[in-house]
């Protein structure tokens, strides 16, 4: 056939055949655009022009999604029942690899003497390949194979000639492709760089960083000063582990060039850099909803109920603008009102539910909700990928996906990417037969995940951020080279195991070998080195606590240096900015109810901020569901067993006169009232089993605790369980429940507060700010005739009293005033009882009177007393931190 007489360029990337093809500016006005390919790329449209010209024995050419899920089958039916111990995605991924360098390295095991796992794949590749002939497919390498044989034969009309961009080397198909073409007439030209490529060493600079954080900065840092110099300049940034230094380089690229485009609308407003790394488009918040949607909808069991809340709180799907803020209701409604583990019926009908108390505002989601669910509802229990494709898009359209809000550019890019996988996904019936639901979607998931997706660049960046791969082919004005630390570069060899490492040397394939490796990172730093008139070099000396060390291919390269002085954290001077204190908060109105009990007082004696922003704005943090039980719903049970023992028998003489079997049942019985008032309660009964379990370690707490208590030397009785009381403290209204309240036999009477956790501090009694006030609100200001306040600590591992009496050996374990093994109240300020109730009721007065002034300061004395504070973000700790530092403040 006569030779064409376009050119064409076939490039090592797909990224340099983009380059190539782009008109070029400040030439003439209408170009004529390049012929620049890929080989396989090429060979594709080749094989297009076969079926134009009646070529038809060519088979059907398998996608590589198609190739390695048919791997999958044949792997699967080799092992059989054991095919679910392996991961049978990983290895079809090898064996497809494997595969391949059989056709483009000839790579071919023979002979008796094979490994096991070569003589398995053997057997793998030969039902691989019936399966493909018994269906007309042939893989891709296969079919490239069989276009480079039409070629040779004399088919398909050809370039006159054809050049090689921005390859490092060659493989043996790719040079008998070059041979073929010859053969035909074509002129074969090359830019191939090979290691005696000329290199102005004067224009090489080495630079070793403290750290990779501290090599970013300094890329940044000479990029922003390049730029600066020369907008117009073009500027190269290439790192071996592009994937592992993407956000570092890619959040400082944004602080350094565009600190105005920080905010979340502006996204996707054109940057002056761009990566080559895209992003599995499964991870794109778009995609991510639908997928969400599909897997939610066609839930068969339950699942987490943060799954649900995620999708709740994302936008995308139905009234996803219109009714956020009712979503968002909604979520914290159902964080309080459902179990841990949902169903999309179980949401539905809890939904119902606060739609029949007027207290549902998001109709619209849930009706979308509704509708996904009714579409699942007619699937049949399997079907063929198209029909999985079909109700796939049946239930996004019931959802309303992609939601009221019009598509950005980068959104409506992924909607069509999505679309698309879809589209693939419904053409693999021949080769994924008849799936359940759940496959289907985990087949689609797993392809979303694989699809890589970038979205199309405007304009032409002055920055290009590039793995080593793709930088092939590409010159800049200059470059930055980055992470050549001797781990990393050369790469570690990683030969494929299901072929003998020994053939795979022989041929030199890729990544056969270090020395295969070594000649390879050989070229293409010869390669970047001729990229650049100017070329800077890095590594890094340290990862951590491990040290590093260059790269080997440095030492003929010019002395390093260290890096030049940049900061990690761009901070602005404190001194910088405008300081303004502002800790006053509105004071207390006449009749202003302050709502917070006990509670807002212990809250402003650990900071003012938090009772401010908690109680009296009403700040709160949302309930996260816990798998059974939180450490608040046993410590509830806990309270309400032991408020049904004491109130059942009252005294310490009955109690003691059980026998053992009456008390274990008598404990039974209580443990089993609180269970089921809990469970009313909360509308939530618990799991068979698990109420069980937690009925069990209830009996044992309970035995263990009553140990303890009975053992109390001085006889009592239980005159109040969970004693409610109201009472004023400086017009403060303060609710509060105490647990229990002890009468001894000369009147006086002990307050008990039970604790099931191990935090418990009472030396803050003797403190001017009392950061556990109950105790002495309820002692001091509420009941008199008090004897002691103790908090009982019902644990399994060493149950005791804590606090303090009037006077020694009322309770064991617990100090009286005056005594000398008493270490928190000094006596030289609290020699007896009444001075102790004195200081708490002076204590308790002044926090009270801060709160009715309006004191909102950030005021810490020990950071882990805001253990429980619902409103961290509020009080911006870093910032306090910093300020205190910078004020020398040590308060």
């Amino acid at each position: 056939m006569p030779l064409e007489s376009t050119p064409l360029t076939l490039c090592a990337t797909s990224r340099l055949a983009q380059t190539l093809r782009r008109a070029r500016p400040g030439e003439q006005a209408v170009w004529r655009t390049p012929q620049a390919m890929t080989p396989a790329q090429w060979l594709a449209a080749l094989a297009d022009d076969a079926l134009l010209c009646g070529i038809d024995d060519l088979p059907q050419a398998l996608d590589p999604v198609a190739e390695r899920l048919l791997w999958e089958q044949v792997i699967a039916a080799d092992l059989g029942d054991a095919s679910p111990l392996f991961d049978l995605g990983g290895m079809a991924a090898t064996a497809a690899e494997a595969h391949a360098l059989c056709r483009v390295w000839g790579v071919l095991p023979t002979g008796e003497f094979l490994p096991d796992e070569t003589r398995r794949f053997l057997a793998w590749q030969a039902a691989f390949l019936k399966r493909c002939a018994g269906h007309g497919w042939i893989d891709l390498a296969g079919l490239h194979q069989r276009l480079l044989g039409l070629i040779e034969a004399g088919q398909f009309a050809l370039p006159a000639s054809v050049h090689l961009a921005g390859f490092d080397r060659l493989t043996p198909f790719e040079e008998r492709l070059c041979a073929a073409l010859r053969a035909r007439g074509v002129t074969v030209s090359g830019d191939e760089i090979g290691l005696s490529a000329t290199v102005d060493r004067q224009a090489v600079q080495v630079f070793a960083g403290p750290d990779a954080e501290a090599e970013c900065a300094a890329a940044v840092a000479w990029a922003e000063a390049a730029l600066a110099a020369n907008p117009a300049v073009r500027l190269g940034i290439v790192a071996p582990d592009l994937a592992g230094v993407r956000m570092a380089l890619e959040t400082r690229l944004d602080a350094a060039f565009h600190p105005d485009l920080l905010r979340p609308d502006a996204a996707e407003v054109p940057r002056c850099f761009n990566f080559s790394l895209g992003h599995p488009l499964a991870d794109l918040p778009l995609v991510r909803t639908a997928l969400d949607l599909l897997r939610l909808g066609g839930l068969r069991g339950k699942v987490e109920q943060a799954r649900f809340s995620a999708l709740l709180l994302a936008g995308g799907w139905s009234a996803s603008v219109s009714e956020a803020d009712g979503r968002a209701r909604f979520d914290a409604a159902m964080r309080q009102g459902l179990h841990y583990f949902v169903s999309l019926q179980g949401v539905l009908r809890f939904a119902e539910r606060l739609a029949a108390q007027d207290a549902l505002a998001c109709p619209q989601s849930m009706a979308a909700l509704q509708a996904v669910a009714a579409v699942f509802a007619e699937a049949p229990r399997s079907a063929r990928a198209g029909q999985w494709g079909a109700l796939f898009r049946a239930a996004l359209l019931a959802a309303a996906w992609p939601g009221e809000r019009p598509l950005s550019s980068h959104d409506f890019q992924a909607h069509r990417a999505f679309g698309e996988v879809l589209d693939a996904f419904a053409g693999l019936d021949a080769v994924l037969g008849k799936l359940t639901l759940s496959e289907a979607l985990r087949r689609f998931s797993a392809l979303c995940r694989e699809r890589v997706f970038q979205a199309e660049t405007r304009g032409t960046p002055s920055i290009q951020v590039l793995g080593v791969l793709e930088s092939a082919g590409l010159e800049f004005d200059a470059l930055w080279v980055m992470g050549l630390n001797d781990d990393r570069w050369p790469p570690a060899p990683r030969p494929n195991p299901l072929l003998p490492a020994e053939l795979q040397r022989q041929a030199g394939s890729a990544h056969a070998s270090a020395a295969v490796e070594l000649d390879f990172a050989h070229r293409v730093q010869a390669r970047l080195l001729a990229s650049a008139p100017a070329v800077t070099l890095s590594w890094s000396r340290a990862d951590g606590n491990r040290l590093l060390r260059p790269s080997p291919l440095l030492s003929d390269q010019p002395p390093a240096v260290d890096l030049p002085g940049v900061a990690k954290t761009a901070e602005v001077p404190i001194d910088a900015c405008e300081q303004l204190e502002d800790t006053q908060a509105p004071p207390v109105g006449d009749g202003e109810k302050v709502p917070g009990g006990s509670w807002i007082l212990r809250a402003q004696a650990i900071c003012p901020a938090w009772a401010f922003f908690q109680h009296r704005l009403g700040a709160s943090a949302l309930e996260t569901p816990v798998e059974g039980l939180d450490a608040a719903d046993r410590g509830t049970l806990v309270h309400a067993v032991l408020e049904h023992f004491w109130t059942r028998w009252q005294t310490q003489a009955a109690v003691q006169a059980l026998a053992a079997p009456q008390l274990a049942a008598a404990i039974e019985g209580s443990v089993e009232a609180a269970l089921a008032g809990f469970e009313a309660n909360r509308r939530l009964p618990l799991p068979p089993r698990f109420r069980a379990l937690e009925a069990a370690r209830l009996q044992r707490l309970v035995e263990r605790w009553l140990a303890v208590d009975l053992a109390r030397s001085l006889p009592f009785e239980v005159v109040a369980c969970e004693q409610r009381a109201e009472l004023s403290i400086e017009g403060i209204r303060v609710r509060m429940t105490v647990d229990r309240i002890d009468r001894l036999e000369d009147g006086r009477r002990i307050i008990v507060d039970y604790k099931t956790g191990q935090r418990i501090d009472v030396a803050n009694w003797a403190e001017d700010r009392i950061t556990e006030p109950q105790l002495p609100i309820y002692a001091a200001l509420v009941e008199a005739e008090i004897a002691g306040v103790v908090f009982a600590k019902v644990l399994l591992d060493k149950p005791a009293f804590s606090g303090v009496a009037d006077a020694p050996e009322l309770l064991p374990g617990v100090s009286g005033i005056g005594d000398h093994k008493q270490k928190i109240f000094d006596p030289a300020r609290f020699p007896d009882w009444p001075s102790v109730l004195t200081h708490w009721r002076s204590a308790l007065t002044a926090v009270a009177r801060e709160i009715r002034a309006g004191e909102a300061g950030v005021r810490i004395a020990d950071e882990a007393a805001l253990a429980y504070c619902e409103v961290l973000p509020c009080l911006r700790l870093p910032e306090w931190r910093r300020w205190r530092a910078g004020a020398g403040d040590q308060g």
